[in-house]
């Protein structure tokens, strides 16, 4: 396929390049039937997708540790999403930055073939607009987080630092703080009470200036969580990674949480009561400072200016 004489969005699929619309899945396979996938979400600054590398390195490792094979090298993925960013950021406005999804799963369900004939597994490369007005308010005013009663998946039935799209635990977490504080997200404790994560980020608190977080091997390795360490350190700021308790929560100077969309974001309200007196904290500025200046871009005044963009555009 000749994707230069296309007017419309593209994705790429087992080796295809296809229309955006054709990126779907057959009701047989494997990511739907019984939800067993591995993924990744990157995106884009001033157009460029961000960290591919590192997606990419932590798709191939999700992959190998639930037994789903990938048939391409991590170059090949590589250049065939840099080329489907390419070709979808140019037929998008200048303003809207992509949301940049890999996935794999491992194919046809044999239960619907009867386990006849070579079944491939399935890889697919697809963008999307990055909504920036899910960010707005939490931009503004903070995040509110709520403990959860649902405890994690214990790591000896489902690898946490695999990143899959098994993501019921957590839509079962959210839904139970809702229920008592509504908007919020969901921590989660692991069997032994210690704080974990969230479903779409890793957390951190700061207390004195030190920065707590739970041990990497406890939580999803984020790409944003070891981006902000690494920003932290070079800052001479002390960040600890051990298991912490509720508790030690409560009792946080400030508290953010790290994930790709908006890479750095501070929460206002834990079980809804006031962090602290000033938001954002100045520990987190200092960091989503840094992280701007590195990229060359103030990471929250552009998905303001984003999000205000998309307003007009529904507005016209």
């Amino acid at each position: 396929m000749n994707t230069e004489s296309i007017s419309h969005k593209i994705a790429w699929k087992n080796g295809r390049t296809i229309p955006a619309s054709q990126a779907v899945l057959p009701v047989e396979d494997m990511g739907i039937v019984h939800g067993v996938c591995v993924t990744e979400m990157m995106r884009t600054f001033s157009g460029q997708a961000y960290e591919v590398d590192k997606h990419l390195d932590r798709l191939f490792r999700s992959a190998a540790q639930v037994g789903i094979p990938i048939q391409y090298t991590s170059d090949k993925i590589r250049q065939h999403l840099l080329d489907v960013v390419k070709h979808n950021q140019e037929i998008i406005p200048d303003w809207q930055e992509q949301g940049v999804i890999v996935f794999a799963t491992p194919g046809i369900n044999a239960t619907y073939t009867g386990g006849t004939g070579q079944n491939e597994a399935t890889l697919v490369i697809h963008t999307f607009d990055l909504p920036a007005e899910l960010w707005v308010d939490a931009v503004a005013s903070g995040q509110h987080l709520a403990i959860s009663a649902v405890p994690m998946v214990p790591d000896i039935c489902l690898p946490v630092s695999a990143k899959t799209r098994s993501r019921l635990v957590f839509h079962l977490a959210d839904q139970q703080v809702q229920r008592e504080f509504p908007g919020a997200r969901a921590i989660l404790l692991n069997n032994q009470g210690y704080v974990r994560e969230t479903g779409t980020s890793n957390l951190f608190f700061v207390r004195k200036n030190q920065i707590f977080t739970a041990p990497v091997d406890t939580v999803l390795p984020g790409i944003s969580r070891e981006i902000v360490i690494k920003i932290a350190r070079s800052l001479g700021l002390e960040v600890i990674e051990k298991d912490f308790c509720v508790d030690e929560l409560f009792s946080a100077d400030e508290i953010f949480t790290t994930s790709t969309p908006y890479c750095l974001l501070g929460v206002s309200q834990l079980n809804g009561k006031q962090v602290s007196d000033v938001y954002p904290g100045p520990v987190t500025m200092s960091l989503l400072n840094s992280w701007s200046e590195r990229i060359g871009q103030n990471i929250h005044a552009q998905l303001l200016e984003m999000a205000q963009h998309r307003q007009d555009v529904t507005d016209q």
